[in-house]
């Protein structure tokens, strides 16, 4: 009996600091990375894990944030695999992705917006509405509202040709973001940021405003372990091409003011499961190309 009271505490101890927590899972520089090269020295996977582990996390984590801080498309224009990201990422449970500026150099944004369906960021882009493309969202997780607004950097079209540099009105970020938290962080109980901007402009960004909780990065393609607190701001990145899923905790004591953040990530390995749709979007791409990689063939013979 003793041991049974012991459990039922442990369990009911579990359901009630998940119910204080919130956790978000984020993504950055995908770079049309359906799947990876299979290369000896980087066996990892990409969406096609990427989507298996986060609805296994939600499952068993309900209040849970799921966002992406831009540059899903590949480097380079190629129409086809844009389409069949968009439709990867239509399949995954995002809450918000921010366009990086490999997704503002496609003159056809506005379409993938519109199929994509689900929350664009980027508050500091002058004609964002006309893309189709929000300043910021506030959603409701368990019981606390959640502020994301997305920003990217004029820095980032740096060595990009002079036309698109013309075409792509940025106001200052910091503005955008002070913006923001002056309306509405008296409302919200937690304040995330989706940054295209590189890990030092975010350091930068938290050391120079006050009351941005968590600043989800990207640009750089830095992979950061546990993140780092600037300012109060835990600033987090993971990586680039689908290697890893970011997975930061937020901690809330009863008043709803937070307690602890932390963060981590975890690789997407190639022992995960693939998701089959995924995989589906894959073998279309296979057929299209007709480009298969054979780091992959020798992978699959091995078995």
């Amino acid at each position: 009996m003793r041991m049974l009271i012991i459990i039922l505490l442990l369990i009911f101890s579990s359901i009630l600091a998940e119910d204080n927590s919130i956790y978000i899972l984020h993504t950055n520089n995908t770079n049309g990375a359906l799947e990876n090269c299979y290369c000896p020295d980087h066996p990892f996977g990409a969406i096609e894990k990427r989507s298996v582990f986060i609805n296994n996390f939600i499952r068993e984590h309900p209040n849970t944030i799921v966002v992406d801080a831009g540059d899903f498309f590949s480097v380079t224009h190629r129409p086809f695999l844009d389409s069949l990201i968009i439709d990867a990422y239509t399949s995954l449970p995002y809450d918000a992705i921010l366009v990086g500026d490999q997704e503002l150099s496609r003159n056809n944004l506005n379409q993938h917006a519109k199929k994509l369906n689900k929350p664009l960021l980027a508050a500091n882009l002058l004609n964002h509405i006309d893309l189709g493309i929000k300043s910021h969202i506030i959603i409701n997780r368990g019981n606390y509202k959640i502020g994301i607004v997305g920003i990217i950097n004029p820095k980032v079209f740096r060595f990009y040709p002079q036309e698109i540099k013309d075409s792509i009105k940025l106001e200052n970020p910091e503005e955008s973001i002070s913006a923001f938290i002056n309306e509405f962080s008296d409302s919200l109980d937690l304040i995330i940021a989706l940054t295209h901007q590189g890990h030092d402009n975010d350091v930068s960004l938290a050391e120079s405003i006050t009351g941005l909780d968590i600043i989800v990065g990207s640009h750089t393609q830095t992979k950061l372990d546990s993140g780092d607190v600037v300012n109060g701001s835990l600033v987090v990145q993971a990586g680039k091409e689908g290697y890893y899923i970011g997975i930061v905790e937020v901690q809330f004591d009863k008043e709803k003011n937070i307690k602890t953040k932390s963060a981590r990530i975890e690789t997407m390995t190639l022992g995960m499961p693939d998701d089959p749709y995924i995989m589906k979007l894959i073998n279309a791409y296979e057929i299209e190309t007709g480009h298969i990689n054979r780091n992959k063939l020798k992978h699959q013979k091995s078995k």
